[in-house]
C-alpha cells in the first residue's frame, strides 16, 4: 500500500483502544526505523522520545490529567476574553491519552555535536545552538518541526504493522507543572504526543455533521507564486 493511501483508509482518531497490547519487538522496530530516517538540522535530533509502556498506567493518568487541566485553562481563558462562551469539564476525546498501551511524549533536548561537527566548531568557530540551554526556547519551533516529521514517519511505521496512532498538543508545556504532579523524570519542554495500540472505537462525526466538519479547501491552503 502506498502512502497516500495508508494514511488516507487508515489512520484515524482513535476514541478507545482495544486491551490487545503490541508486542514491544514491534513497537521498537517502528521507533529504530523512525530514527533512522527522519532528517535533523546538523543530525542533532534535539529532542527526546519518552515512551510509557503498558505497565505505565498511574503516569498515563496524570498525563491525562495534566491534558485536562490545560484543556479548561484555555477555555476559561477565552471566557474571561469574551472569545468564548462556557467553560466545558474537559474533553471526551482525551480518552486515548490515558488508556493506551503505549504513549510517546516528545521533550526538547540539548544535543551534543557529533565528530563532524566538533571539528567543525573548533576549526571553523561554527555554532552549535542545540548544545546551549539559553538556547533552548529561542530554537524550538525547528525542533517542533522535526518532532512533527518524526512523529509522521513513526506514524507510517505503525500504521503499516496494522496498528492505529492518535495525537494530542493540548497540555502544559511547564515542566514544573509535571513536576508537581510527580513526573520528576521529566525534565524538558513537552512539544507533542502520539498513543499507540490497536482501535477498537473511532472518533466518528455521523449524518449531517459529518459533512460539516471538513478540512479547509487544498487551494485555501496551497499557494502557488
Amino acid at each position: 500500500m502506498n502512502t497516500f493511501d495508508l494514511l488516507e483508509t487508515k489512520r484515524k482518531q482513535v476514541f478507545k483502544y482495544s486491551d490487545e497490547i503490541p508486542s514491544n519487538v514491534i513497537i521498537e522496530d517502528a521507533l529504530y526505523k523512525t530514527w533512522k530516517t527522519t532528517p535533523s538540522k546538523n543530525n542533532a535530533m534535539a529532542y527526546e522520545v519518552v515512551v510509557w509502556g503498558p505497565d505505565k498506567k498511574s503516569e498515563k493518568q496524570i498525563i491525562y490529567n495534566l491534558t485536562q487541566k490545560s484543556c479548561i485553562e484555555t477555555e476559561k481563558i477565552g471566557l474571561k476574553e469574551g472569545l468564548a462562551e462556557s467553560v466545558s469539564t474537559g474533553n471526551k476525546y482525551f480518552e486515548h491519552v490515558r488508556n493506551n498501551p503505549y504513549l510517546f511524549t516528545f521533550h526538547q533536548r540539548l544535543a551534543t555535536p557529533n565528530e563532524y561537527h566538533k571539528e567543525s566548531i573548533e576549526k571553523k568557530g561554527m555554532f552549535f545552538e542545540q548544545a546551549h540551554e539559553s538556547h533552548m526556547d529561542l530554537i524550538i519551533d525547528s525542533v517542533a518541526v522535526e518532532v512533527g516529521l518524526f512523529a509522521q514517519i513513526l506514524t507510517n511505521n505503525l500504521l503499516e504493522e496494522g496498528l492505529d496512532v492518535s495525537y494530542n498538543s493540548c497540555f502544559t508545556r511547564e515542566v514544573k507543572y509535571w513536576h508537581n504532579w510527580g513526573l520528576t523524570n521529566i525534565k524538558t519542554r513537552p512539544i507533542l504526543m502520539l498513543s499507540c495500540g490497536y482501535g477498537e472505537i473511532y472518533r466518528r462525526i455521523d449524518g449531517a455533521d459529518h459533512k460539516k466538519n471538513l478540512k479547509p479547501e487544498h487551494q485555501d491552503i496551497i499557494t502557488w507564486v
